[in-house]
């Protein structure tokens, strides 16, 4: 009996440390741009939860992150907990923060966090408009720190004209999820 149970826990002990030691296949060695087909661009969404005010690094890197990969895909910010800040003009307009950001020589450019976020908004539209859909609100966040304000960035699910489940959608859509 003893040697059954002795055989067994090696057996198992076998099947574990094999499973533990498999490599894994990272996606960037598939072919594929995109999601269920290689035409379809990926969509992708950049999650801050850091208030910008504490860690401004963590906002401007959010961000830096989702303008570089909007190149190739479909970008959403999505902003949640204390990162809800990002979405106030008051804060993202502090001279104070400022964001490194690569040049196209390979030079670090450094630009404001709000240049930086409203030229992400800014992508791929004509004549200087932001683009409020690439970046969601949590509104739950949003309404226990500002109440009934609306923000000055992005959209708020369940404000007038927007989708109350934009936020189930954004996640069950997304092919990767990137969380700062």
């Amino acid at each position: 009996m003893h040697k059954k149970i002795r055989s067994a826990f090696t057996l198992i002990l076998g099947i574990v440390a094999v499973g533990l030691f498999q490599t894994a296949n990272a996606d960037w060695f598939n072919d594929s741009n995109g999601g269920i087909s290689a035409g379809d661009a990926q969509d992708i969404v950049v999650s801050l939860k850091s208030n910008p005010m504490s860690n401004p690094e963590m906002a401007c890197l959010a961000v830096t992150f989702a303008r570089s990969l909007s190149a190739g895909a479909n970008v959403t910010l999505f902003v949640t907990l204390d990162g809800v800040s990002l979405a106030d003009d008051k804060v993202t307009s502090s001279r104070r923060f400022k964001c490194d950001f690569p040049g196209q020589d390979g030079e670090i450019l450094e630009i404001s966090l709000k240049e930086n976020l409203e030229m992400f908004l800014n992508e791929g539209i004509e004549g200087g408009e932001l683009n409020q859909n690439n970046m969601v609100v949590c509104p739950l966040c949003w309404i226990s720190r500002y109440g009934d304000e609306l923000p000055d960035y992005g959209v708020l699910p369940g404000a007038e004209g927007v989708d109350p489940k934009a936020i189930g959608k954004m996640m069950l859509d997304a092919d990767k999820i990137l969380d700062f």
